[in-house]
């Protein structure tokens, strides 16, 4: 088997990501409040078990979010484990470690600072203790009992929420790297003389490109769900007359959450995409003034057969997973009845 090489300048890329997620740093940290005064007034006296409902719809989306980042990093692995130029190898290992500690470096600043801003903050500080500080944990009799991830504290289901988050950004880490990298792969290069096999070689990279795009939106957009499950914890606590107005709240944070994730998704694939899309084009130039091709019905027959002919269902499947992650925050806003 041929080793794999993707010269070390096309890794380069993986600043496009890591610009847009400072960028959505910067934007929430100048442009958001960090703890929104919400009053716990609006919220119903009775009926504390509605803090579970919240509660499973957090833990599921927490599970299943985790298990498919893993699976992603475990796939990204095994690639980094076939034959590999040594360079190439070493460039992909550099990307993904540094991707994982960009996104473990607000876990870190949590580990530091306990007390500091956490996201959920921005829906209203106060609400969120007081809704999930009416819940408990097994096991946590005291604020000194322990659980899982640590000591129960105070409010045992907020050291649930806190601790998972941490737990998912370096799940997310794992995953978003992986990601990044095996996009960064499918620009392989081979040095490959005559025009079929240089076309058999972009097809190839086309396809790899594609399938990692649909698995990018698939991730991302169980993401958007993981966001929207702790966004809409509280809501089934507010009370019937506020219940539209925290709820319009919410829809408009899960909206804010799928535009930026988006746009990450596009960060990631985008720049490969032209990059393949501009060694598709010398191979049609070059195909069109081959003897053999002359005739355009023979032609576009062998550009469809190498995948260099253009696809309006590649393009709707690429369009719609860009766009899952909106659609996820779209879907996450909708009302749920209790």
């Amino acid at each position: 088997m041929k080793s794999r090489y993707v010269p070390v300048r096309y890794f380069l890329i993986a600043f496009v990501p890591v610009i847009i997620f400072f960028l959505e740093s910067v934007i929430t940290t100048q442009f958001l409040t960090a703890d929104l005064s919400v009053s716990v007034d609006i919220m119903v006296k009775n009926w504390p078990w509605l803090e579970t409902s919240g509660r499973f719809r957090y833990l599921g989306a927490t599970w299943f979010f985790a298990s498919l980042a893993l699976l992603v990093f475990v796939m990204d692995l095994r690639d980094l484990w076939l034959p590999m130029e040594r360079k190439t190898r070493l460039a992909a290992i550099a990307v993904l470690i540094g991707i994982f500690i960009l996104a473990v470096l607000p876990t870190i600043g949590h580990l530091q600072d306990p007390e500091g801003p956490r996201n959920f903050h921005r829906l209203g500080k106060a609400i969120f203790e007081e809704a999930l500080g009416r819940g408990s944990l097994p096991g946590c009799e005291t604020p000194e009992s322990r659980w899982l991830l640590g000591e129960c504290g105070n409010r045992p289901v907020i050291s649930l929420l806190v601790r998972m988050m941490d737990v998912i950004n370096v799940f997310a880490g794992l995953g978003v790297g992986a990601l990044i990298v095996g996009m960064i792969l499918c620009l392989d290069e081979a040095p490959t003389d005559g025009l079929d096999a240089q076309a058999f070689q972009l097809d190839r990279n086309l396809q790899r490109m594609r399938r990692q795009l649909y698995l990018s939106g698939l991730v991302l957009t169980f993401g958007i769900f993981f966001a929207t499950s702790w966004m809409r914890w509280p809501l089934p606590m507010i009370a019937e007359d506020h219940s539209d107005a925290f709820a319009s709240l919410v829809s408009s944070a899960s909206l804010f959450t799928g535009l930026y994730i988006s746009v990450l998704l596009l960060s990631i694939y985008l720049p490969e995409a032209l990059v393949l899309d501009g060694r598709r084009r010398p191979l049609v130039y070059f195909a069109a003034y081959t003897p053999e091709l002359q005739d355009p019905k023979k032609r576009a027959e062998w550009l469809k057969v190498r995948g260099l002919q253009s696809d309006p269902t590649e393009v709707y499947k690429s369009g719609f997973a860009l766009a899952a992650p909106i659609l996820a925050a779209f879907a996450g806003s909708v009302p749920i009845s209790v």
